[in-house]
């Protein structure tokens, strides 16, 4: 498949072989903006019905499994985040030996048969430093070893891309050409000027055990998974008045999705694809640097020692220095204006609970609204394990002393993601 098209950074026509496999696709996100892939990869089938109700991708088929591609159609790149539960900072952090994670050897054995020169993988930052940066030297040595010497690694963050979600991932590039992986150090494009919206914060609010990644203008990153294990968001919104849970559309468009029917799906199913997909912004401006080829504009820093933007070439392996990228803080344009209902008497109390117990801060205008609303007792109250309305009934030393501690939200700074 050959086409010409305009760079997305509007310097010149790029005309090139832009066929490319797209395993573990999920909803979308890492994918070229205007060219469908030859191939979708995708088990889950809620995303199916999501990729096929797209106009650019409707006659685009669809595997199952990438376990059972033994003869996939030829491309020239093969695109995909393979699972990171393994891998993740918060999941078992067993590693690429994994059963979920491991599935990185399927997604390079699908490369090599493709006849593909380059691949492009997408992962949790965590992958540079898990079982001591051993299994990232795996992933390095592993793609050389089937063909593709040119390596190069950035993490990017979904807030350099106009989306107020604190969502870091690491990308990889493995190729035959060096000026494929090169291009993954492109210039990230400079975004339209928006204003910081300082009266809205983001929250874990099912946190408390260790940080709530309280967020000043956008939201720490959405689980991957998308919701805790009773299938409930776990991001929550604080305006100085109410804290409530982002609804699902919210989460869709903090992942830059607004063309899915929200009505096909059940809440649960939603929020599980949004978690589990990359950012659209991000992933398609991967894709298209790459297969345009985009000239570099990182700088070669010194000798890479798991440095978070790398290259390997000629054997070498170079850290890479980028110049610093604005990060939008404007969650305030990404919710909707309805009037949604505050975070019930038992999730706030629980929330309070947790971080009492464990010394987890949060703003004190944060704790006082969720104890008003621990007192709103109406509607149907469900049973949880550890009764938290209880529990709080009886913490009165424990809490004020806890209250006394708290500083205003302006003494909290950037948020880890918690990923």
């Amino acid at each position: 498949m050959t086409h010409k098209t305009k760079s997305l950074a509007g310097t010149s026509e790029v005309e090139s072989s832009y066929s490319y496999l797209s395993l573990f696709s999920g909803i979308g996100g890492l994918e070229h903006p205007s060219i469908p892939p030859v191939l979708f990869c995708e088990q889950d089938k809620d995303c199916h019905r999501v990729i096929s109700d797209r106009e650019l991708t409707r006659s685009t088929p669809i595997h199952g499994d990438i376990r059972t591609l033994a003869a996939p159609p030829a491309a020239s790149f093969v695109v995909g985040g393979w699972p990171c539960q393994d891998l993740s900072s918060a999941g078992n952090q067993v590693g690429l030996c994994g059963n979920r994670s491991s599935l990185f050897f399927d997604m390079l054995r699908v490369a090599k048969a493709s006849g593909a020169h380059t691949l492009i993988g997408e992962n949790v930052p965590n992958l540079l430093t898990i079982n001591g940066g051993k299994d990232f030297e795996l992933v390095k040595q592993a793609v050389r070893e089937h063909g593709f010497p040119y390596v190069s690694w950035r993490m990017l963050n979904a807030r350099e891309f106009g989306l107020p979600q604190d969502r870091s991932r690491l990308f990889i590039v493995a190729s035959k050409d060096p000026a494929y992986a090169q291009a993954l150090h492109s210039q990230i494009p400079e975004l339209p000027s928006v204003g910081d919206t300082l009266d809205v914060h983001g929250f874990y609010w099912t946190g408390g055990k260790r940080s709530i990644c309280f967020s000043t203008g956008y939201v720490p990153a959405l689980k991957v998974g998308g919701t805790d294990n009773k299938g409930r968001g776990t991001v929550a919104v604080f305006d100085g008045i109410t804290a409530r849970k982002l609804t699902v559309g919210e989460n869709l468009a903090l992942q830059g999705f607004s063309d899915i029917q929200l009505s096909d799906f059940v809440p649960s199913t939603l929020l599980r694809m949004a978690g589990n997909a990359v950012a659209k912004p991000v992933g398609q401006f991967v894709v298209a640097s790459i297969m345009e080829r985009r000239p570099p504009a990182g700088i070669k820093s010194g000798f890479a020692l798991r440095s978070a933007s790398g290259l390997i070439e000629s054997g070498l392996e170079w850290s890479i220095d980028h110049k610093p990228t604005h990060k939008v803080s404007n969650l305030a344009d990404f919710l909707d204006n309805k009037r949604h209902t505050p975070l019930s008497a038992q999730a706030s109390a629980g929330l309070i609970v947790r971080s009492v117990r464990s010394g987890a801060v949060m703003p004190s205008e944060l704790f006082d609204t969720l104890y008003k609303q621990t007192l709103d007792r109406g509607g149907k109250l469900h049973p949880s394990r550890g009764d938290s309305l209880a529990a709080l009934a009886v913490m009165h030393e424990d809490l004020l002393s806890y209250r006394n501690g708290l500083e205003d939200s302006d003494f909290y700074g950037e948020a880890n993601d918690g990923e």
